[in-house]
């Protein structure tokens, strides 16, 4: 049904394949779902993400005790 345009011959990223028929119902649950990421805060791309956020410095902490 989809595919990434990193799968290609010639590798290009930035495209994403979706596969299906006209009318075929996957293609109105994959849009709902990608148009909800757009409209929804903090969902999809370019999200800025906390740093100090407590959750994430603990799992650093332990990335980094784990690799000391």
């Amino acid at each position: 049904m989809a595919r990434l345009g990193g799968d290609d011959r010639t590798p290009d990223k930035s495209l994403f394949y979706i596969d299906v028929a006209p009318g075929d119902e996957r293609l109105s649950k994959v849009a709902a779902k990608i148009r909800s990421r757009v409209y929804t805060p903090g969902k999809g791309s370019g999200v800025l993400v906390d740093t100090l956020e407590p959750q994430r410095r603990k799992a650093a902490k332990r990335l980094a005790s784990q690799q000391a």
